[in-house]
């Protein structure tokens, strides 16, 4: 017999920059059980140096082999991208435009083809966004070039009004998550590279009862000089990163179920990468993507198995100057 797990977010008004509101609402959450049909993990990227292309594929139902990379019609960037998925075979994806654009662009993939792309009203950024879904999709990213605050949006039918993560600064951009607070509570966490100057990797969540962001905490031991990658995964949150300036390792740690206390860092052995990782869950799983190091611009992956992660393996025909991006959804 199928269970199902409910994991509620109670989330009142939304403050948007023009003075207006956004109604208060509740949502609830299911996790499919085990038994579930297993998720389906999208991966986005944009081209090699003087392709900005944004391009994608999918893993293969077997979880170890990925389908050949099909551009993504209308998307183009300079950098980053970020793709969020739904309960169904529907993502989100958003990234920063081609060079001379800062805006964020958007645009849906569902019934097996991609949208129009649009442009996110007043979002715009340097580098580009994360993401993660909770009821909606979620954004976060580091503002134009000089501003390194970090904005952030959510989608409840319409897209609320960009607003600041109050004392959240970075160089680089943002990776999204769901941390669940207790049995019941799910609330986005996000964790982003300190700004020019500052290695250290900063978290905080948006808080579902006071309807605000709580302060930023350094994670400990936790240092980069690129951005961060992160996946729930079984009520726990993975977060993995590049090591600080000329130290080209991928590095990984987590923040357990119901706690605050992110655990020691570790290395992923084999994992190395130029500009940094990207995350996601498959059947209770985090797997891996990310550039290779400088002068390899294929995208590498690799999966966590029983502890241990997996040999690096390539994907094949998959290559980006900067990095990728990862999504998982539930077939329809």
């Amino acid at each position: 017999m199928r269970t199902t797990k409910r994991l509620t977010l109670f989330t009142a008004v939304f403050a948007l920059l023009a003075g207006g509101t956004q109604p208060a609402y509740s949502a609830e959450r299911r996790e499919p059980a085990a038994t579930a049909t297993t998720e389906a993990v999208f991966m986005v990227w944009k081209g090699v140096n003087g392709d900005e292309h944004v391009w994608w594929n999918r893993l293969n139902a077997d979880g170890v082999t990925w389908t050949g990379p099909q551009i993504v019609p209308g998307a183009n960037s300079s950098a980053g991208v970020a793709l969020v998925g739904s309960d169904r075979t529907r993502f989100t994806m958003a990234w920063k435009g081609v060079n001379g654009d800062q805006r964020i662009w958007v645009n849906n993939f569902a019934n097996n083809a991609w949208t129009t792309p649009q442009p996110l009203a007043g979002a715009a950024s340097s580098v580009g966004p994360g993401g993660t879904n909770m009821a909606g999709p979620w954004l976060a990213w580091k503002g134009v070039e000089g501003d390194q605050a970090i904005w952030w949006t959510h989608q409840f039918n319409d897209w609320s009004a960009p607003q600041k993560i109050p004392g959240a600064f970075s160089s680089f951009g943002p990776a999204m998550a769901n941390r669940q607070v207790d049995a019941r509570t799910v609330e986005p966490i996000v964790t982003w590279k300190g700004v020019d100057g500052d290695q250290r990797i900063w978290w905080n969540n948006y808080n579902s009862v006071t309807n605000t962001w709580t302060g930023p905490q350094v994670v400990p031991g936790a240092n980069t000089s690129a951005g961060t990658a992160l996946a729930s995964v079984g009520g726990e949150v993975y977060a993995a990163w590049k090591g600080v300036g000329g130290d080209e390792r991928i590095w990984w740690n987590k923040l357990p179920q119901f706690s605050s206390t992110w655990t020691a860092p570790q290395v992923v052995p084999g994992a190395n990468s130029s500009v940094g990782p990207a995350l996601a869950r498959r059947s209770g799983v985090p797997y891996l993507t990310w550039k290779g190091v400088n002068g390899d611009e294929r995208i590498w992956w690799s999966r966590l198995d029983g502890g241990s992660w997996k040999g690096p393996e390539v994907v094949p025909g998959a290559s980006t100057s900067f990095r990728p991006a990862l999504g998982s959804a539930y077939p329809d």
